[in-house]
């Protein structure tokens, strides 16, 4: 499969790699499952493992359009994994998954700093999931066009 890098604006939901990153295999499975159905296809990575999630990111940046991150993982937790993604991909989207009440401004600074684009509160409806992800691949298009 060929994948257009970001570099050369090609970039559609049919080339963009999506990666899902959660402790709980049942959960990233459901996600996973749940994305099939984006039109356009995307390419879809589950992780069950933080650290092996950022070994794949790291090989294959270029073709990530977003990793969908569980917030509270053993080991790198979800937050330290998209600073490190943001720090080798300022361009790849993150989305923090969370079942724990977090107050706004616990995560304001890695909002605002565009570490975060989103914060998604468990559960989602699968729909919901969808549309989000629609929505954060649809803000990529929209930065790169820009550029």
């Amino acid at each position: 499969m060929s994948v257009a890098s970001l570099e050369s604006r090609q970039i559609s939901l049919k080339e963009g790699w999506v990666g899902i990153v959660d402790d709980d295999s049942d959960i990233s499975m459901l996600f996973a499952d749940a994305l099939r159905g984006v039109d356009g296809g995307i390419l879809i990575f589950t992780f069950n493992d933080s650290l092996e999630a950022l070994k794949h990111f790291t090989k294959n940046k270029e073709k990530y359009i977003l990793v969908i991150c569980d917030l509270m993982m053993p080991g790198l937790n979800g937050l330290d994994l998209v600073k490190r993604i943001k720090k080798l991909s300022p361009k790849t989207r993150t989305m923090i998954t969370t079942g724990y009440e977090i107050e706004p401004r616990e995560l304001h600074f890695d909002i605002k700093m565009g570490i975060i684009d989103r914060i998604i509160q468990k559960p989602i409806s699968m729909n919901g999931l969808r549309q989000e992800v629609k929505n954060q691949i649809n803000s990529c298009q929209l930065r790169i066009n820009k550029k």
